[in-house]
């Protein structure tokens, strides 16, 4: 019929329109449903390979000091239980089933001090004491944790370093039928080479707080002090006395890893 088109025989252009149309996306504001917001990832969340750590220690210190006077007297090696504590700082690096731990470890004893009865010199009679006393060390420990369950580890190594104390004996005796008194003493500050070994076992709390109980094998290395020797009021000279101290301990630590997390977030 003249003046009308079938929908068939729609214009080219027109048919480009309708097909747009279709393919719109319908008018109006997506909803809440159709956003995706991404976490926000800070540093802080990040649980890194790598983490600083700090540790403190409390514990008993099992000692026993050596001395060369135990040949010429009773009660020449001193036994003690002490008490230690200090703290180390650290860093973990995360591997296959544990972790290595490498740190500067500081600790300080109590005093160990013993009594002295003469026995080797012929015919006399005497008595004296020793002590040892501000004892420190300082080490560089590396540990290696193997992992049990997701919680617990237990962990070997140990460390070397150097340690002392403030050394100090004092003594007399008195030979039968002679007046003056043999006299010998004086205190003096020895340092030595120190090593350590231990093992134990690790609990954590949470993902930055752990505890620890361990076992170390202490050992200060044998140094040598000077001794006044004196006859009644005259000076006798000096002798040095070589002394070395060792102990098992053990020891309870609290450690906290990134302990200034906080601080950037």
């Amino acid at each position: 019929m003249p003046g009308f088109r079938s929908a068939g025989s729609m214009p080219g252009w027109l048919g480009v329109v309708a097909g747009l149309v279709c393919l719109a996306p319908p008018s109006g504001v997506a909803s809440d449903a159709d956003l995706v917001v991404p976490d926000v990832i800070t540093a802080a969340d990040v649980v890194s390979p790598r983490r600083f750590y700090v540790t403190g220690i409390v514990g008993s210190s099992f000692a026993t000091l050596t001395d060369d006077l135990a040949g010429r007297y009773t009660g020449g090696s001193a036994n003690g239980t002490l008490f230690t504590a200090g703290g180390a700082l650290g860093m973990a690096f995360d591997r296959p089933f544990g972790a290595i731990r490498a740190e500067v470890e500081g600790r300080g004893r109590d005093s160990l001090h013993d009594t002295l009865a003469v026995t080797t010199i012929p015919l006399a009679t005497g008595s004296g004491n020793w002590v040892a006393a501000d004892s420190w060390s300082t080490m560089a420990n590396v540990w290696r944790d193997f992992s049990v369950t997701d919680d617990v580890d237990l962990y070997l190594g140990g460390g070397i370093g150097a340690g002392g104390s403030t050394y100090a004996v004092n003594g007399h005796y008195q030979l039968t039928g002679i007046a003056p008194d043999f006299f010998f003493g004086g205190p003096d500050t020895a340092q030595s080479f120190a090593w350590q070994a231990g093992c134990g076992t690790k609990w954590a709390l949470s993902e930055r707080v752990e505890l620890d109980l361990g076992y170390r094998f202490f050992a200060l290395g044998a140094t040598t002090t000077p001794v006044t020797r004196m006859e009644g009021h005259f000076f006798r000279g000096t002798e040095d006395i070589r002394h070395a101290l060792t102990a098992g301990e053990l020891l309870f630590s609290v450690r906290i890893y990134e302990p200034f997390r906080a601080l950037r977030r």
